[in-house]
C-alpha cells in the first residue's frame, strides 16, 4: 500500500543527541517521552534510548504503565499529579510518584503498608508555573510529614520553569532563587535528587544542570527546540524527516478559487495546482493556509488555498513535480519551529499534532 505521508524516526540520531546533551551538562539525564514522546512513539523511542537514559519521564499513570509493560526497566517518574486510585499500581511496578497532596501521602502509607513495599517519591514544588506543586511556604512541612511515612522514600524534589525559552530571564531567575530557598529550608532532610532544568533551560540558565542532579529533556533530544534562537546554544541534528505525495496534479488559469472558503484565487496566467496527501486530519494545521509552503529539491512550494482534513494544495507551477513524487514536510531547517511561529505557538503542540495515526512513523535505527 502507498504511504501519503509519513514521519522518519531516526533512533540512532535521538541516541546521539542524547549523548551530545549528557556530555554538555555532565548529569543525571531523563528523557521525557510524555505524550507519546510528543507523538513520534513513546514505546519504540524508550526502548532504543534507554541505555543512554537514566530516567524516563511521563505525564500520568498509564503511561508509566504502558513503559513497563513494554519492557522498559530504568526509573519512571509519573511527572503529573496522580489520583490516589492510582498509588497501589504505581507501587508495585516500582514506577516514582510526585507527590504535592496529603491525599496522595496518605494513600502511600496505606499501600506500603498493605504490600510491604516501598514508594519512590519526588516531592514537585510551584515555584511559580501555577499547575501542581506544594507551594513554598508550605514544603518544609510537607516534607516533614512525609519523611515521617516508614514505606516512602523522598528521591527527589524538584520544580518546573514557566518562561525558560524567554530572552526575559527574570522570572525564571526568581523561580531558581525560590527552589534554592526550599532546598536550603530543607537540607536538614535526605533527598538524593534534585532537579529542575528542561530543554530551554540548560541553554539558557547553565546553573539548572550544574547545581543540581538531573536534567529533564523532551524536544531537545528530538533535535527540535522550543525556541529557534536556542540553536546557537548547543547545536543537534534533527532526528525527524516528514514527507507527503503527490495525489493528484492539474492547471487552472487565473482567477480559478481554490479549496474551502475561497480563501484564495489563482493570479497567474496558468497555475499548476498539486494536491498532497496531507491535511489537519494528519497533524497538518490549518493556520498554515495561505501562510506557509512545504519544500522539494530545495524548492518552496505555497500553500493554495485552506487545509483540508485530508489534503493540501500546493503551487508547483514551473517545477516538473508529477504525481508521486515526495514533498518534505520537515526536515533540518527548523520546519517544526517555523509552523509553531506561525501559529503563535509551541513546537511541541505542532509535533503532538503529527502524532495521528495517519502520520505514519517509520523508525530508522
Amino acid at each position: 500500500m502507498g504511504k501519503r505521508a509519513w514521519i522518519e524516526v531516526d533512533l540512532a540520531q535521538i541516541s546521539a543527541n542524547i549523548e551530545k546533551i549528557k556530555k554538555y551538562t555532565g548529569g543525571k539525564f531523563m528523557a521525557c517521552v510524555k505524550a507519546d514522546c510528543y507523538g513520534m512513539g513513546m514505546c519504540r523511542i524508550a526502548k532504543a534510548v534507554e541505555k543512554n537514559a537514566d530516567f524516563f519521564g511521563v505525564a500520568e499513570t498509564s503511561e508509566a504503565l504502558a513503559l513497563r509493560k513494554s519492557g522498559i526497566k530504568k526509573p519512571v517518574l509519573v511527572m503529573g499529579s496522580v489520583f490516589p486510585e492510582d498509588v497501589e499500581d504505581l507501587v508495585m511496578k516500582d514506577i516514582r510518584i510526585t507527590l504535592c497532596s496529603r491525599e496522595v501521602l496518605k494513600k502511600v502509607d496505606a499501600v506500603t503498608k498493605k504490600r510491604g513495599r516501598k514508594a519512590n517519591v519526588h516531592v514537585k514544588v510551584d515555584t511559580g508555573l501555577g499547575r501542581i506543586g506544594v507551594m513554598p511556604g508550605d514544603a518544609p512541612g510537607f516534607i516533614e510529614e512525609a519523611s515521617k511515612v516508614k514505606g516512602l522514600a523522598l528521591e527527589g524534589i524538584f520544580t518546573h520553569l514557566a518562561t525558560a525559552d524567554s530572552m526575559d530571564h527574570s522570572y525564571a531567575e526568581g523561580q531558581i532563587e525560590k527552589f534554592d530557598r526550599v532546598l536550603r529550608e530543607t537540607s536538614g532532610f535526605k533527598i538524593p535528587m534534585k532537579h529542575i532544568a528542561n530543554s530551554a533551560s540548560i541553554i539558557n540558565f547553565p546553573e539548572t544542570y550544574k547545581n543540581f542532579d538531573m536534567v529533564r529533556i523532551g524536544l531537545l533530544f528530538l533535535g527540535v527546540y522550543p525556541a529557534k534562537y536556542l540553536y546557537e546554544g548547543l547545536p543537534l541534528e534533527s532526528a525527524l524527516k516528514g514527507y507527503c505525495r503527490v495525489m493528484y496534479i492539474k492547471d487552472v488559469p487565473r482567477g480559478t478559487p481554490l479549496s474551502y472558503g475561497i480563501t484564495y484565487r489563482t493570479d497567474k496566467k496558468t497555475t499548476r495546482v498539486a494536491t498532497v496527501g496531507l491535511g489537519y486530519g494528519d497533524g497538518f494545521k490549518r493556520f498554515l493556509s495561505n501562510r506557509y509552503s512545504l519544500e522539494h529539491k530545495g524548492k518552496k512550494l505555497d500553500i493554495l488555498g485552506n487545509i483540508c482534513m485530508d489534503q493540501t494544495l500546493l503551487d508547483i507551477t514551473g517545477t516538473g513535480i508529477k504525481v508521486g513524487d515526495e514533498i518534505r514536510v520537515i526536515g533540518d531547517d527548523f520546519e517544526v519551529e517555523n509552523m509553531a511561529a506561525v501559529g503563535k505557538t509551541v513546537p511541541q503542540e505542532i509535533l503532538c499534532g503529527f502524532g495521528s495515526l495517519r502520520m505514519e512513523k517509520i523508525y530508522k535505527k
